[in-house]
């Protein structure tokens, strides 16, 4: 077999080997072999990410819709690779974090199917092709959601669904009106199509929010912080670090970045992006539970990236340099989130001693990472985005600064999230193999992102500079400052203690919503009181009309009993009978 038939079968594995595994988990007599297989899943995604990338594109006219998928290009193998990465250490993780759960087979279906339409869509050439992964992702999902069957993961499984077919039906209006007849269209020729449109103001409004509700943009992520705690810890990593860069993958394909202007909708982006890095910052810290904090984190970064978005919607110029920063940011963001996710499992099963001092090291590195702290990747992500601003139609000056303060809201909830996790456990407990290798495994991953990421030489130059140095150091300082401060205040009795639900927005459309019910029964009951009223009094009415034919109809009857009137009657009668046989 040539090297590029070797290619084309790993490119069909790496979406299909996962589903098989899925259709072939509810058999009992497969099972056991299925679950064996099932944490390798991701295997042929690696290997087609890290050796085979590019070499040949499947076009399968003979499909229902057609298919085309590939690997080529660095924006697919940036994003099929980390994709890959996070899916096969979360699934190897799965295998024994499920080990005791007697749901675990029904887990691996929709953990599967899930990871079956994730990497599809990375490899999806044509608008069909992604269209079916994107949606196969998107349902599966739910069944990880809602896996342990209580009252809050129905919920937020409610929560996703309905919002997820928000964003379904925005994509399906928006794919219709950029296809036309031909469903098939490459994706590489969508900007075009979407610039060239005389709707395409409406084709970007309605693929920014059909993408946004996946990528947890601002308003559109209320399902991000109830959706994570209920999933299972290894879900949660995959939801947080692979299924939300869909949506940012989305709008890099299909947005007509590079082509055509767009500056109102730039603006948007930028100011729902940084609004989005503290919002995520400030409610994050009102929450106590480690994947609500971490799910509140991730909408603050991806609020980093939407206003990048947003950038280069403004300023065509700016897009080759901005869909590269948004790669290595969302490569960067996609392993150190994951490692904080598995992190927490690993936590809830260590004691105290050197394990917990060991494990508490090990969440702090990914930590350090997402504040963006000196000579690491997520210093040099932040360089990357600090790069472009100067094409920002407008704030070039202010939005620096606005980088620099949300790198100090990153570090404080990261602080904050280190604290609620760290075991606590009196016992000496260590953690089995099957937790620790992998996630030990994610660690080395995220490390070896800044010995050789996906920037320009001159950028890694940039982060042992004195200058850079300083600008990745202060903010992180300050955070800590901060959060010293607030820890000493709050050892004198000082504390101020809020607390939000999961969901911040999504309560307040509820009690919105409860006001209309309210509003909506009050006027239901005032309409059946008045036509019960009206019911009455037509009742009344009929009633007395009753009466009063009673009435009469006795008056006659009493007439009609006199002898009298019988008598002339009678006489009546005879005169008609006799005068109709004169006739």
């Amino acid at each position: 077999m040539t090297l590029d038939g070797l290619a084309a079968w790993v490119t069909i594995a790496a979406f299909s080997f996962p589903l098989l595994l899925a259709a072939g988990m509810p058999n009992r007599f497969l099972r056991p072999l299925v679950a064996a297989l099932a944490p390798w899943a991701a295997l042929p995604a690696l290997i087609l990410a890290v050796g085979l990338h590019g070499r040949v594109t499947i076009d399968w006219s003979a499909a229902v819709l057609g298919m085309r998928l590939g690997s080529g290009g660095t924006m697919t193998r940036g994003f099929l690779l980390f994709t890959a990465c996070l899916w096969l250490v979360s699934s190897l993780f799965a295998r024994a974090y499920l080990a005791g759960d007697p749901d675990r087979p029904r887990f691996w279906v929709f953990f599967l199917a899930t990871l079956s339409g994730n990497v599809g869509l990375v490899l999806a050439q044509d608008v069909a092709s992604l269209y079916l992964f994107y949606a196969l992702m998107t349902y599966a999902a739910y069944g990880l959601i809602v896996h342990d069957g209580t009252g809050a993961s129905r919920r937020a499984g409610r929560v996703y669904i309905v919002m997820a077919l928000l964003g379904e039906m925005s994509l399906l209006a928006a794919f219709l009106l950029i296809v036309g007849a031909d469903i098939n269209v490459d994706l590489r020729d969508v900007p075009r199509v979407v610039a060239a449109s005389s709707l395409r103001e409406l084709l970007a409004a309605l693929l920014l929010v059909g993408f946004g509700v996946k990528a947890g943009a601002l308003l559109l992520h209320m399902w991000l912080p109830l959706a994570h705690p209920a999933a299972p810890i290894p879900a949660s990593a995959v939801l947080s670090g692979a299924m939300i860069k869909a949506g940012v993958l989305g709008w890099l394909r299909f947005l007509p970045l590079g082509v055509a202007a767009l500056p109102v909708h730039g603006s948007v982006c930028i100011v729902a992006g940084v609004a989005a890095s503290f919002f995520g910052v400030a409610l994050g810290l009102t929450q106590r539970e480690s994947k609500t904090i971490l799910a509140y984190s991730s909408v603050s970064q991806m609020g980093f990236m939407t206003a990048a978005l947003g950038i280069s919607l403004a300023n065509p110029g700016a897009a080759p340099e901005v869909g590269a920063a948004i790669l290595f940011y969302a490569m960067h963001h996609a392993l150190a989130k994951g490692a904080l996710f598995l992190g927490t499992g690993v936590a809830r099963a260590t004691g105290s001693g050197w394990p917990g001092r060991l494990v508490a090291l090990g969440l702090s590195l990914p930590a350090l990472d997402l504040a963006g702290a000196p000579l690491s990747s997520g210093s040099l992500a932040k360089i990357s985005l600090k790069n472009i601003v100067a094409q920002a139609p407008w704030g070039t000056t202010l939005l620096p600064w606005l980088l620099s303060l949300g790198a100090i809201a990153s570090t404080l909830l990261m602080i904050h999230f280190v604290l609620r996790t760290i075991p606590r456990s009196a016992e000496r407990l260590v953690p089995g193999a099957g937790l620790w290798v992998p996630w030990a495994s994610l660690l080395l991953l995220d490390i070896g992102l800044l010995v050789r990421p996906p920037v320009a030489p001159a950028d890694l130059g940039l982060l042992v500079a004195a200058g850079t140095l300083w600008a990745a150091a202060w903010p992180v300082l300050a955070g800590v400052a901060i959060a010293a401060v607030g820890w000493r205040l709050r050892r004198r009795g000082t504390r101020v203690r809020v607390e939000l639900p999961p969901g911040d927005l999504l309560y307040l459309v509820d009690a919105v919503l409860m006001k209309l019910q309210r509003v909506i029964l009050a006027a239901r009951d005032a309409w059946a009181r008045v036509e019960l009223r009206q019911r009455r009094a037509r009742l009344v009415a009929i009633g007395r009309l009753s009466n009063r034919l009673l009435e009469a109809a006795e008056r006659g009857e009493a007439a009609l009993s006199a002898f009298g009137a019988i008598g002339l009657l009678f006489l009546l009668l005879a005169v008609l009978v006799v005068a109709a046989q004169r006739f």
